[in-house]
């Protein structure tokens, strides 16, 4: 029939007819007022698929065009109608319902409640709609402790939004106003065969976006109405930080975009195996922190500044006292703690909040607080003026390290000259600008995370270290007349050369971990696996200092390292 349909008419009518059908395959049970659409366009190919929990998630490649399709089937859509209306019963007596001496700003309260109530309802229900939920009594348990989480998943939870949000390799979530009228899209992660960017099957109703943003209103504490159009809350349960705006900032509705923080802070081994590093490249960066450099992480948004930033602190010796001061806690200062790091954490109020303490006044008690590390999660606003004034009296710390948005060395020194107010020569306590780029190769739509310079300042002027040209390779200023690694060495007692030999070694252990992750697994590129690592380092360097062979210590690190890893 469709064949039949020739020319600029039949075009029209083919795609109506194709635009009837993708509508008719969208379904959604009583239960939910999110619509998720079965149906898979002819031309896509399906690359992988995985499991979230119950739920298939299917990736496809859309070859004419320039995002891919994220395809989730959860089962509760599949659920045969009897228990579909059990559920949807049960869940408006759940509504109706007003539990005394419960605190509703307490989600896992509510939550457990709403599991407990809901087998009860679920139970009595049952019986009197004769409905079989299993062939015996654990049949029948099985049964209702898993309709119970169902249950909470849609009352209390965040719906089919929580696969999402516990698939590891989803990134971004956003809903673009209005709501209904538009797939949720995504970004993904570490899976090189598909698209960054993918449109979902799944579209979120008005109801939906009510419901979500009430408890987004409940758990934050926050108003959010058109006096106060944005709201910024943390799911600390989901490591997500949420942005969420509405009218008249966004005319066409709300519209909210979730953020995932890694659950397991990134490293510069794991930055090595995916490619945004070098060996020698993490080497160096090694060695400028272990040196107490000042170092700027510059990049556009999503370029992977802060987790870069987050592995940088890795490299920091487990005796150097750090503070960190951060409006959204994505620094790693907690998981370093645990392996025995001196981190002091600092949370300071965002732009949009009133009557918190601000990143000046967090860095302004940090100077107080004795010789530390500076680490700032981002360099924006008056506590850059305060920042350098410490850098250049002295009195900043060991060492500094921040980002800033900027997309080149150039670019940082404009905005922190220009438009921060920092003179020229305060901005000469800079000593390194690091920057994170995106790279699209070949002009693709494939977005890939490198650090594409490594640029020291020094006089005035700028100096490649390090530069991307079809990959992060070192320059000649590297090998011969760094300004920077010839301060550090100078300080050390050691010669250039010396120097260049001890970047060697850390590239040479950070190029061995990588190697042997792919033979014993990726938890060798863990946080304790680096911070065990760099430890005995350390410990080699001073049991061969005066020796000057870095080779001596490059051998016993190797050794000790092969032993260590023989039964992982």
């Amino acid at each position: 029939m469709l064949k039949e349909l020739r020319g600029v008419k039949g075009d029209r009518i083919t795609l109506g007819i194709k635009r009837i059908l993708e509508k008719e395959s969208n379904l959604r049970p009583g239960f939910s007022y999110t619509w998720v659409n079965k149906s898979v366009p002819i031309n896509a190919r399906k690359v992988t698929e995985y499991p979230v929990g119950d739920t298939k998630v299917s990736l496809y490649r859309l070859p004419h065009s320039t995002e891919d399709l994220y395809h989730i089937e959860p089962p509760e859509y599949d659920m045969n109608n009897e228990r579909a209306k059990l559920v949807y019963l049960v869940k408006r007596s759940l509504s109706e319902e007003s539990p005394r001496d419960m605190d509703l700003t307490r989600p896992e309260q509510v939550g457990n409640y709403v599991t407990s109530r809901g087998k009860e309802l679920l139970y009595r229900s049952s019986k009197r709609m004769d409905i079989e939920l299993g062939k015996n009594r654990n049949e029948e348990i099985t049964e209702v402790n898993a309709l119970s989480q169902l249950l909470r998943k849609y009352t209390v939870g965040y719906g089919i939004l929580e696969t999402f949000l516990k698939d590891p390799f989803v990134e971004d979530i956003y809903v673009d106003a209005p709501a209904e009228s538009n797939n949720v899209y995504i970004e993904l992660g570490g899976i090189s065969e598909i698209r960054e960017k993918c449109r979902t099957n799944v579209f979120l109703s008005e109801v939906d976006m009510e419901s979500i943003l009430s408890r987004f209103r409940s758990e934050s504490g926050k108003p959010f109405s058109e006096a106060f159009p944005v709201l910024e809350i943390d799911l600390n349960e989901h490591d997500t930080r949420v942005t969420v705006i509405g009218p008249p900032l966004s005319p066409d509705g709300k519209a909210f975009a979730l953020r995932r923080r890694n659950t397991e802070p990134w490293t510069l081994p794991r930055l090595i195996q995916v490619g945004s590093l070098t060996p020698m490249a993490a080497g160096l960066l090694s060695f400028l922190i272990d040196g107490r450099s000042t170092i700027l992480v510059a990049g556009s948004r999503g370029a992977g500044k802060t987790t870069l930033l987050g592995a940088l602190m890795m490299e920091f010796p487990k005796s150097q006292r750090v503070l960190t001061i951060e409006d959204t806690r994505e620094l790693p200062g907690r998981e370093m703690q645990k392996l025995g790091y001196n981190v002091q954490s600092m949370t300071v109020g965002s732009l949009l909040e009133e009557g918190n303490l601000t990143a000046d006044d967090a860095l302004r008690v940090s100077l107080r607080l004795g010789e530390s590390s500076l680490v700032l999660g981002e360099v924006r606003g008056q506590e850059a003026r305060t920042l350098y004034e410490a850098m250049r009296a002295g009195t900043a710390g060991s060492a500094v390290m921040g980002t800033i948005h900027g997309n080149s060395p150039m670019a940082v020194y404009e905005r922190v000259v220009h438009d921060m107010g920092i003179s020229k020569e305060s901005f000469g306590a800079t000593d390194i600008v690091v920057v994170a780029g995106i790279i699209r190769p070949g002009g693709m739509q494939r977005r890939e995370r490198r650090v594409t310079h490594i640029t020291e300042y020094n006089h005035g002027d700028f100096s490649d270290i390090m530069r991307y040209e079809d990959g992060l390779n070192p320059t000649d200023i590297f090998r011969r007349t760094s300004e920077k690694i010839g301060a550090i060495a100078r300080s050390w007692g050691i010669t250039y050369e010396q120097a260049i030999n001890n970047i060697g070694v850390r590239s040479f252990i950070r190029e061995k971990m990588v190697e042997k992750s792919l033979k014993k697994g990726p938890e060798l590129l863990s946080p304790p696996w680096v911070a065990e690592a760099n430890d005995m380092f350390w410990n080699l360097i001073e049991i061969h200092h005066g020796t000057g062979s870095y080779e001596s210590v490059k051998d016993d690190w190797l050794k000790w390292y092969e032993e260590r890893i023989k039964y992982v």
